[in-house]
């Protein structure tokens, strides 16, 4: 079976929305489905991981799991397949993440919001950003202004 890799977009989107540490960390229940959850909570590590040498060992081994291979269609485009169907959103995802990480290394994270677990690509020219919004952003950075303003006192 043919695939195409997923949208970077689309991979934040099902980290976030089913995942069960930013569902648990938002007051929410995951949405019901096993294996969006299942899949999510297995990319959300590589999200997490501080290094790039960890990111780089999961997503090898995502790859390795679902059994994804290049070949050649017939009109002689290069392609991506797995033999299981059931692997071809984990595959997807995967290749997702091989193609974003060997171009922008470093460019994924976790929140630094203290009551947030989503997941962000960062796009910013400078490749700086910290926060997956600017709710937690702003909320941070209230949280440490009156840190600072209670330790004047």
């Amino acid at each position: 079976m043919q695939l195409e890799a997923m949208d970077m977009a689309e991979v934040v989107t099902l980290v976030n929305e089913w995942g069960t540490l930013p569902c648990r960390m938002d007051g929410r229940a995951p949405r019901p489905g096993a294996a969006q959850t299942a899949l999510a909570d297995e990319l959300h590590p590589i999200f997490a991981a501080s290094d790039a040498t960890t990111r780089a060992a999961l997503v090898t081994e995502l790859l390795q799991s679902t059994a994804v291979r290049p070949e050649l269609t017939p009109t002689l485009i290069e392609a991506w397949a797995v033999d299981d169907p059931a692997q071809a959103h984990r595959a997807a995802a995967a290749l997702a993440l091989r193609h974003h990480l060997a171009e922008h290394p470093g460019r994924l994270g976790i929140c630094a919001d203290d009551q947030c677990e989503d997941v962000y690509v960062d796009s910013s020219p400078a490749g700086k950003r910290r926060f997956c919004c600017l709710t937690c952003q702003n909320r941070a950075r209230a949280a440490a202004f009156r840190r600072r303003k209670a330790q004047q006192k």
